[in-house]
Formats: structure tokens, sequence, C-alpha cells
């Protein structure tokens, strides 16, 4: 799979999981094009008037001070070219505490870029985009209660909605939420995204969920940033080495991932044999009260008589 002739017919069950952060940034890093595209598909889709010309990658600082954060966190951050600060986070597993964690690197990614000397109104913005395979939380309606697949958050005054700050942008991107409407709709044309190029870039990204693969063909074919995206996944997948350390990651973050859920099931249980506890303690003591007071009544009748 190294031309267009021979990659007509790729096999997407041996392409790597781009939802695996390890796949994700090597192929982020290795085609800066696709990024810059993603990037800017993501903006449109949410309505930002923001253009990415280039990107310069940087490595991004590891954070693992949370029980939840032992892996190494293999983010990818770039600045783009007007001076904003990127960070591109891949979440797989383990979406329970993703706000925490996302503002928590973004305040890490924010508080790095001043630099010595400068002043803070001269500080660019820094952007985190997470995608996540499931929903950070279902957004209720008064119709029905659904997961949005593009959320944008930033500070804004609670009366009057009106932006405080452009200093903070969070972007959750619900992959699993994508991959089902398209699933249900057999198509790439879906409500949910207002962009096409931000649903042909989620299409491969989330292509491992995607069931009707021809979707992914049509997108290659309509859109030559996509066929071009799909050979360099698929060069990246026959890469050996490559291919190896992809599986170790897959596996790590599988483990991991079982391990907390397992930690999180032994708090839970805890927490439900302390409050039986402490509901029994309670019943016993109330128990107690009402036989004193019992007590006390037939003592009382006792003396009268």
């Amino acid at each position: 799979m190294t031309n267009k002739n021979e990659t007509l017919n790729i096999d997407y069950d041996l392409l790597m999981d781009l939802r695996v952060d390890f796949a994700f940034k090597c192929f982020a890093e290795g085609n800066p094009e696709s990024l810059i595209s993603i990037l800017n598909a993501i903006f449109a889709n949410a309505k930002i008037k923001r253009i990415v010309k280039s990107v310069r990658l940087k490595n991004p600082t590891m954070d693992k001070k949370s029980i939840e954060d032992k892996l190494s966190i293999l983010d990818v951050r770039a600045e783009l070219d007007d001076g904003t600060d990127i960070l591109i986070e891949m979440h797989l597993h383990g979406l329970g505490q993703l706000k925490s964690k996302t503002i928590r690197s973004w305040a890490r990614a924010y508080s790095e870029e001043l630099e010595t000397g400068q002043r803070y109104t001269q500080q660019p913005p820094t952007i985190t985009i997470a995608f996540a395979n499931g929903a950070v939380e279902p957004i209720k309606t008064a119709q029905n209660t659904k997961n949005k697949i593009h959320r944008v958050c930033m500070i804004m005054d609670k009366d009057d909605g009106t932006i405080f700050t452009e200093a903070l942008e969070l972007h959750y991107i619900d992959m699993k939420a994508f991959a089902k409407a398209v699933n249900e709709a057999n198509s790439i044309n879906i409500k949910e995204t207002h962009e096409d190029m931000f649903a042909y870039w989620l299409s491969i990204i989330t292509q491992k969920e995607i069931v009707n693969k021809d979707i992914i063909e049509n997108a290659r074919k309509e859109k030559e940033v996509i066929q071009m995206a799909v050979l360099a996944i698929a060069r990246q997948s026959e890469d050996k080495i490559m291919r190896q350390a992809y599986q170790r990651r897959k596996d790590e973050l599988f483990f991991h991932n079982l391990e907390v859920e397992q930690l999180k099931c032994q708090v839970e249980q805890s927490d439900r044999r302390a409050e039986q506890s402490n509901r029994r303690a309670e019943q016993a003591e109330k128990a107690s009260e009402e036989k004193d007071v019992i007590i006390a009544q037939l003592k009382a009748r006792l003396g009268e008589n």
C-alpha cells in the first residue's frame, strides 16, 4: 500500500485506530497538512472565524499526579501561525473525570506560554480539543436527552451570555455519538455536523466503528486530503516497529482503564457498605430510643397505679 494503484482496496480492519492516542499522535506529527485540515474543520463546524495556515508542533509536558493519569499522556501540542496554542487529546477510555482533566491540561498549557517579561494581555489564547469515545455528559432538552457531537465551552457572563475572555476555549468531540448517528443514517450527512470536512475527518478517525465502509470510500473519492490521509494511515499501519508500539499502547490503555474501573467499583462497594452500616446504626439507635420511650411510659403508668 504505497501508491494510489495499490491502495484502491484497503482493508480497514488492518488500519491503526486513530482513537488510540499513539496512532493519532504519529499520524498528526507525520502529516501536518492533515492536522491543519482537521483543525480548520473543527473551527468551521463550531462557526469560529479562525483559519489555520501553519502549525509548529511542540512536545507536551507530561502530568501524572492523579491515579487516573499513571500513564504517560500522548497529546498533540502545536502552535498556530497566529501564536495560539493548541492541545489535542485523544480519550479512548476513562471519561469519568474528562472535564476536570481537560481544564487542568488547559490551565497547565496556558501557564507555560507566558514568557518572562511578557504582559498578561500579550499572551495568546490556549485551545484544548478533546476527542472522547463517549459523552462528557448528556445535554438535556425539553424534548429529550441526547449527546452532542461537538461542544464548545468558554468562560461567559452568566447573565447576558457575553464571552468574558477568549483565553479559554475547550472543544469536546463525542466520537461515539458521531459513529452512532452515521450508522443509523447510513450516511455521513447527519444533522449534528455543520461542516462537511468535519464529518469527513470524523469518519476517518472513527472508521473502526462505522459499519458501512463505503462511507469511508466515498469520503476518499470526494476529498483528496482524505484520500492522502488514508494512504498515510495505511503506510503507518504497515510499519512493523510502529505497529508493535501501537499494539503495546492499545493494550496498556485497555488494562489501565480496566484497573481504574475495578478500583472505582471497589470504592463504590466500600461506600455502599459504609452507607449500609450507617443506616443499620441509625436504625439501631432509633430502636433504642423508641425502647427507652416505651420503658419510660410503662414506668410512668406503674407509678400512677
